[in-house]
């Protein structure tokens, strides 16, 4: 009997034990995204730039299409974000991490982002937002033939990885 309650004392130990490391990595996955997509966000002084030009001229069609592209295209991390769907996935012996971010945009719209992480080095392969108006702001039709490439590789990848 005693031998029985140690047993199961210590298979709970261990659970927690491995619970909490499962737990560690993923905020350390988390703020690796975090890092990686302020890295590769859109400059809020740009944001802020339109803002000023609409505001004197608000008629501006030109202008409120640019806006919307530079401060509705990214996260902004000093509002709250959660991450959700992560989950480890094992292919050819390396562990991928899949998972969504979501926040909010500078004009308060909500963007998410799903991502694709190699471990254990926390190296982001892809990411896939859930909109990007900045690419459709210029009319440029090569610009949105390149979003369309970064879609399908993400595709692809999430196929192979996240499934």
């Amino acid at each position: 009997m005693r031998s029985l309650v140690l047993s199961a004392l210590f298979l709970t130990a261990i659970t927690q034990v491995s619970y909490g490391q499962e737990n560690i990595e993923y905020n350390e996955i988390q703020q690796n995204v975090i890092n990686f997509l302020e890295r590769v966000a859109i400059s809020s002084a740009s944001c802020d730039l339109f803002k000023e030009l609409l505001a004197k001229n608000p008629s501006n069609e030109n202008n409120k299409k640019i806006m919307l592209g530079y401060c509705d295209s990214d996260i902004d991390f000093s509002k709250p974000i959660s991450f959700s769907e992560m989950s480890t996935h094992e292919f050819e012996g390396v562990s991928y991490v899949c998972g969504i971010i979501s926040g909010r945009t500078k004009i308060n719209k909500k963007l998410g982002a799903r991502f694709i992480s190699a471990e254990p080095y926390h190296l982001i392969l892809n990411v896939k937002y859930s909109r990007r108006p900045i690419i459709y702001t210029s009319d440029n039709a090569y610009l949105a033939n390149e979003y369309h490439l970064q879609l399908r590789s993400f595709n692809e990848l999430n196929e192979k990885y996240c499934q």
